[in-house]
């Protein structure tokens, strides 16, 4: 009980997180969002890590702290990280 709490927890933190970035996102200049945007087009609407390690020219372990300071939106099913491309622009 006490680790299903915990999971629910961290889940609702991350979900607020993500409320935030995504606050974040709209109120970027338009270059930004223009750069968002191209970015998107070119790599798609997710990427992987290491997708994302070539696109930001950052390390794995930088992309995990990233991650775990939940500095962009990301979704994780079992061991696979899939980024949210937009919101790459916040850590560049």
């Amino acid at each position: 009980m006490g680790r299903e709490n915990e999971l629910k927890s961290k889940r609702e933190y991350q979900k607020e997180c993500e409320e935030y970035l995504k606050k974040k996102l709209d109120k970027l200049p338009e270059f930004e969002k223009q750069l968002m945007e191209e970015l998107e087009e070119k790599y798609g609407l997710w990427v992987t890590v290491e997708k994302a390690m070539k696109i930001l020219g950052k390390s794995r372990s930088t992309i995990y702290k990233y991650k775990d300071d939940n500095a962009f939106i990301y979704r994780q099913n079992e061991r696979k990280i899939m980024i949210y491309t937009k919101s790459l622009i916040l850590v560049l």
